[in-house]
């Protein structure tokens, strides 16, 4: 994308401001998420450029963007005009779009309230507002612009947006297999089974081959985080998200010990009215973001 300034035709500011964050942090996912635009949004900008220039500005080493000379002596003018530009229109900044979500206390808690100081740094102008109950508000009700789900992707209403499937899989606390002498799958027969409304154990089960019904008995959970909170403290074996449990898991808290892990069903979405009371381009940003950061953080190391 291209504009006309005095005859000459030079590239659009989004264009430039893509170029120099790739630049700067030599990945195309890394300058999405400062952005809040899609991997293939940089990838298409970049492109753009490059064919204007008539040269590649980046090759790929493993998962890095290698900034050639060129695009690196692009960058730098291209970075000073920015900070200019930020320096001459101070007061030219848009008042902050708000934008109120609602989100299961489990997904809030457990993964999107330790990451809000990012999103808020990538997007100073969205004034986030979260909330987080079990019962759930629709778009459109108590001022609510959109919503984080998971579920089938499906709702009467609402339009869907995919942000990223689950793995399922299970986890106890290091105390409670060592008292029980937990070591395999089959021995979840001795086990305390932890359910959920909507997570099924069958499943896992049949992926572990393992002759085990689905448990009749044992304590319910309707809250995902309340159910490995219920592992954490010895009360049974839990079937994991693998995106709520990440924290437990690095601090030792919860345990992984099979590597086994399904698909699950339902995944995670964000909701919006299909005719919505006001356009809210930052719940698009927020999708965005939450797409290129579970992919940052979900792809294998370089």
């Amino acid at each position: 994308m291209f504009c006309h300034n005095g005859g000459v035709t030079i590239p659009s500011l989004q264009s430039l401001r893509a170029l120099e964050a790739a630049v700067r942090l030599e990945s195309y996912s890394a300058a999405a998420r400062e952005l809040g635009l899609t991997h293939s949004a940089i990838s298409h900008r970049v492109r753009e450029l490059e064919a204007r220039l008539g040269v590649r500005l980046f090759e790929r080493q493993g998962q890095r963007m290698i900034p050639s000379a060129r695009a690196r002596a692009l960058a730098e003018p291209v970075a000073q005009a920015l900070a200019l530009l930020a320096e001459t229109f101070p007061a030219a900044q848009p008042a902050r779009q708000p934008l109120r979500v609602s989100v299961l206390p489990s997904f809030a808690h457990r993964w999107l309230v330790p990451r809000l100081p990012a999103f808020r740094a990538a997007h100073p102008g969205i004034d986030l507002q979260l909330d987080a109950r079990l019962e759930l508000a629709a778009p459109g009700q108590r001022g609510i612009d959109a919503g984080l789900r998971y579920g089938g992707g499906a709702w009467p209403g609402l339009v869907a947006t995919r942000l990223a499937g689950e793995r399922l899989f299970p986890v106890w606390a290091p105390a409670y297999a060592e008292r029980l002498g937990l070591a395999t799958p089959a021995d979840l027969a001795r086990a305390t089974l932890l359910r959920h409304l909507r997570q099924h154990w069958q499943p896992w089960f049949a992926a572990a081959g393992v002759a085990l019904a689905e448990p009749r008995n044992g304590p319910m959970y309707e809250d995902a985080g309340l159910l490995l909170e219920a592992a954490a403290a010895g009360e049974g074996v839990a079937l994991a998200r693998g995106l709520l449990v990440a924290r437990d898991l690095a601090a030792g808290r919860l345990v992984a010990p099979f590597a086994i892990a399904v698909d699950d069903q339902s995944a995670y979405y964000l909701v919006r009215p299909a005719a919505p009371r006001r356009a809210n381009a930052a719940a698009d940003m927020l999708a965005g973001w939450i797409r290129a950061t579970l992919a940052a953080e979900q792809a294998p190391p370089p």
